[in-house]
């Protein structure tokens, strides 16, 4: 019986130690050392030693962290602190006869024997699924024989968790440190960015302050060039102001280019969706390069064929600035032979059409190797070209960018002949209706109300010199100057103008301010709601709209054109007071206007007088075909036909014969094929009328004069 209580004591107790070890463990499971920027060593291993504590004694204890490498190791806790002489003293051994590496691969507990030889040290990797974090070493104060080996296995349940925290604890610190990395590259991108923005500024800056000082006087030469065309000159001064206004004009194109290019870059460049009329559009871009071509002794040719349409909707502006650059670079590059140019008009669906371009020249070529880098910034086909022919090298890429941007495609098309071959496709809207006539050389005749006046604000004595001059040769019957923006304010308070054309770079008052005295409800001004137009060397589109959130109305670029003139003057007057006609007071019935044809033709009298002959068999042939179209009930032919005649009529000046071949025309479009045909007799006299103006009578018989027989 004593032995059976003694027995059921033991028990007891065992079953009291495997509770209170049980609850140990339990509450060892969890760690309250979080793994954040305040994570440390000793509070995990502290908290570690404590949990440790209450299943197994120990008299001292340390933790040892293995390096991610494994080639280091460091102690880095001792429980007392005391202790730590003895755990480096017993480390060493223990590491060259490979009782660590042993106890590694075991990940349970090791008990050795100290070098002392009566003490015992236990072993315990701290080893996480992935590798050993490190190695645990306790100097036992209880024999080894009264540890339960559930004790056992709860210290490896501690150190494994122990070993997961150390894992996470580097992986926070790595990912830290690539986080750190990564904020620093984020701030040196940030910077960069910045730097970026900064430069940029600073380039459309400079460009707006060099395209505005160049500009500038480039605005006199244009203006001046212009205007001393329309003096008496010989042939020999008619040649020096040619030139000069050419070279003018490629400077303008060239600072065009860098600005374009610009835009394009910083994303800024935008496109507008007006009407123009599409025949007169094409045949104004072949009338242009007709003189370049002609200098150089090269044949050129551009002809439209397809359902050629009237009016059409698209970027005008930007779409004639590509035809200038591949024709440009074409008659450029070609020395001997010819460029032609062939435009196609090819249907899609209602209301849309595409203009497929191809320019071909006899050039010097293009390898594919040049082809490939052809469309890249500030590059030619062969470098060596840029010092033979000059150029930025962006007209091209320019070009792209253009044509992509109203959505269509450029490329160059391969070929074995001699030369290039490029082709361009851009989409258009078709407009119904009639289009508006004009006359492609001799200008828009603008109605101006009695007493329309228009006041010149401009500092600079050439550049308001120009103005001035354009606006008496358009027309405007009124015109006044003002040298500053003060003396407009002045101006404007005692009287009211229909238009001002303001510079904005001035002296005493510049443009700016002076729109803000303007529109100021206090201003002493009468029409505080003038339209007001900046004339500005300052093209950039920023700049553009900084002049109208100002209060400007509208924008003209300076060097002035004509052409951009009277689209202002139109703008402002309102589309009913335009009208077609000539420089001689808008008689759309004038025979011939020899002067402003020689004036085309460069005065080349010779030149003059052979486009002349053509046209007189020419128009002979077109009158009496489109006479048998009419006579056979082929309206839509003699449409065309009729078309064809007019297009030749405004080639040679001849107003009348333009003017009766359009009323023809415009009676085959709406199918009155009577009406047509009574107004063929028209055609044929102002036909006859023109030749006895060109040959003062000398070829007007019934022969080459033609006779209507309907």
């Amino acid at each position: 019986m004593e032995k059976m209580k003694e027995r059921l004591a033991i028990l007891s107790r065992e079953r009291e130690a495997a509770k209170r070890l049980l609850e140990s463990a339990v509450d060892s499971l969890g760690f309250s050392v979080v793994v954040d920027e305040e994570f440390s060593y000793p509070a995990l291993f502290e908290e570690c030693a404590r949990k440790v504590r209450t299943f197994i004694a120990f008299e001292s204890l340390a933790f040892i962290v293995f390096a991610h490498d494994g080639l280091n190791m460091s102690l880095e806790f001792c429980d007392p602190s005391s202790g730590r002489p003895f755990f480096e003293k017993e480390m060493l051994p223990l590491v060259e006869d490979r009782t660590f590496a042993w106890a590694v691969d075991r990940n349970r507990p090791v008990i050795v024997t100290a070098t002392d030889g009566r003490g015992q040290i236990l072993l315990h990797s701290m080893t996480t699924q992935n590798r050993t974090m490190g190695m645990f070493m306790g100097y036992l104060g209880e024999d080894e024989a009264d540890i339960l080996d559930l004790s056992f296995a709860f210290l490896t349940v501690v150190l494994s968790a122990a070993a997961g925290l150390l894992q996470n604890a580097e992986l926070y610190t790595v990912i830290r440190g690539l986080n750190s990395e990564l904020s620093r590259k984020i701030e040196r991108l940030e910077e960069s960015e910045r730097s970026l923005a900064e430069a940029m500024r600073a380039r459309d800056i400079f460009l707006a302050n060099v395209s505005h000082e160049i500009r500038t006087p480039l605005n006199g030469i244009l203006g001046m060039a212009t205007l001393l065309e329309d003096t008496s000159l010989d042939s020999r001064q008619a040649d020096m102001v040619r030139i000069l206004r050419d070279e003018s004009s490629s400077l303008l194109r060239l600072i065009n280019d860098l600005l374009d290019f610009s835009r394009i870059e910083a994303g800024k460049l935008s496109f507008e969706d007006a009407s123009f009329d599409f025949p007169e559009f094409w045949n104004s871009i072949r009338d242009s390069f007709f003189p370049r071509a002609r200098q150089k002794n090269l044949r050129f040719r551009m002809e439209l064929r397809g359902e050629i349409p009237g009016t059409v909707s698209g970027d005008s502006l930007r779409i004639r600035q590509v035809f200038g650059n591949i024709i440009g670079n074409a008659l450029k590059f070609t020395s001997k032979g010819e460029v032609s140019v062939l435009g196609e008009i090819l249907p899609r669906e209602e209301g849309l059409c595409v203009l497929q371009v191809d320019v071909r020249d006899t050039g010097i070529g293009i390898s594919s190797e040049q082809a490939g880098r052809l469309f890249r910034p500030f590059v030619q086909g062969d470098p060596s070209t840029t010092r033979k022919y000059g150029g930025t090298g962006l007209g091209l890429v320019i070009s792209k960018r253009l044509v992509e941007g109203m959505g269509g495609f450029i490329s160059i098309e391969p070929g074995k002949e001699k030369g290039a071959h490029f082709r361009f496709c851009l989409p258009l809207k078709i407009l119904a209706g009639k289009s508006r006539e004009k006359d492609s050389t001799g200008g828009t005749v603008i109605g101006f109300p009695p007493g329309y006046s228009v006041l010149v604000v401009e500092d600079n004595e050439t550049s308001r010199m120009v103005a001035v001059s354009l606006l008496e040769k358009i027309g405007v019957p009124e015109i006044e100057i003002a040298e500053d923006g003060a003396v407009a304010i002045e101006k404007l308070s005692s009287k009211r103008y229909d238009l001002v054309l303001m510079d904005i770079q001035m002296p005493v008052m510049d443009g700016l301010e002076t729109i803000a005295a303007i529109r100021d409800s206090s201003s002493p001004v009468l029409d505080r709601q003038v339209p007001v137009a900046a004339m500005t060397a300052n093209i950039l589109p920023a700049d553009r709209e900084k002049y109208l959130r100002s209060g400007m109305t509208d924008y003209i670029s300076k060097p002035v054109l004509p052409e951009d003139l009277v689209r202002l003057l139109l703008k402002n007057l309102g589309a009913e007071n335009a009208r077609t006609g000539d420089r001689d007071g808008g008689n759309e019935k004038t025979v011939f206007r020899k002067d402003i044809l020689l004036n085309r033709m460069g005065g080349d009298e010779k030149l003059c007088e052979r486009t002349i002959r053509l046209f007189v068999e020419d128009s002979l042939k077109l009158a009496g075909e489109l006479a048998a179209l009419l006579e056979s009930g082929g309206l839509e032919e003699a449409k065309m036909k009729a078309h064809t005649l007019r297009g030749a009529a405004a080639n040679v000046e001849s107003r009348e014969i333009m003017a009766a071949a359009a009323a023809v025309e415009e009676a085959a479009a709406a199918g009155k094929r009577e009406k047509a045909s009574s107004l063929m007799p028209a055609v044929f006299a102002a036909r006859k009328r023109f030749l006895a103006e060109v040959a003062d009578g000398e070829d007007a018989s019934p022969k080459s004069t033609g006779e209507w027989k309907g």
